[in-house]
């Protein structure tokens, strides 16, 4: 009776675990199953998407296709000549004064007057050329000439008020040096000798021109001797 109850609770458990394989198999087997659809669910609509881009592409480019098919001339000569007025209309600029330096025009003009010792007109024309020409190659020179043709002339008051502008300006240019020499020399002409041999010391210090430095020293030496 004990050996048929061992065998009876054998079989259950034999039935019980096969009854659990066929279970866990069943259940392994449509779980994969439902991530094989999500996946291939997933796959498809990236292609939608793509089908979409694409068709939007296509719409943009056959309406891009559109606008310049109205904007050009459908006559391929027309359309070349076309082209070729629109590059030229770039390319060319208006001959005007106003698109043209003629800086150095002014320029050589004060040159002349300055040259002749005509003052007042070199002054007009290098004036000129400052107003209507602010970032000419010429302008430092100009500068330079208008506080020179003033210092000739021996209208000292202007002449340093071009030279203060020159400094506040262009202080490493070399033409600013030169010009100082001329306010050492306008502080002789007011003896102020202390003033004027500062200006010369400063001069020969900050500046690398070397016929500026001689200069310089020899002004300053002629104001020691003084």
């Amino acid at each position: 009776m004990k050996n048929q109850n061992a065998f009876f609770i054998v079989f259950c458990l034999s039935l019980t675990v096969g009854i659990l394989g066929a279970y866990a198999s069943f259940v392994g087997y449509f779980n994969g199953h439902e991530q094989y659809e999500l996946k291939l669910a997933h796959l498809q609509k990236q292609v939608e998407k793509e089908k979409f881009n694409n068709s939007l592409l296509s719409y943009q480019l056959k309406d891009f296709q559109q606008t310049v098919a109205q904007v050009l001339p459908e006559d391929k000569k027309l359309q070349a000549k076309y082209e070729l007025q629109n590059l030229s209309s770039v390319v060319r600029s208006p001959a005007s004064e106003d698109s043209l330096d003629l800086s150095g025009v002014f320029f050589e003009k004060g040159k002349k007057y300055f040259n002749n010792q005509d003052y007042d007109k070199a002054i007009g024309e290098f004036n000129k050329l400052l107003d209507k020409y602010p970032l000419s190659q010429h302008v430092v020179e100009s500068h330079f000439f208008i506080a020179e043709s003033y210092f000739l002339k021996k209208d000292f008051r202007n002449s340093l008020t071009q030279i203060d502008s020159m400094v506040t300006l262009f202080p490493q240019h070399e033409l600013t040096g030169f010009i100082l020499l001329r306010m050492g020399q306008i502080s002789e002409f007011n003896n102020q000798t202390e003033e004027a041999s500062e200006i010369y010391k400063t001069v020969f210090k900050n500046f690398k021109n070397d016929d500026l430095k001689k200069q310089a020293r020899k002004l300053a030496q002629s104001v020691e001797y003084k």
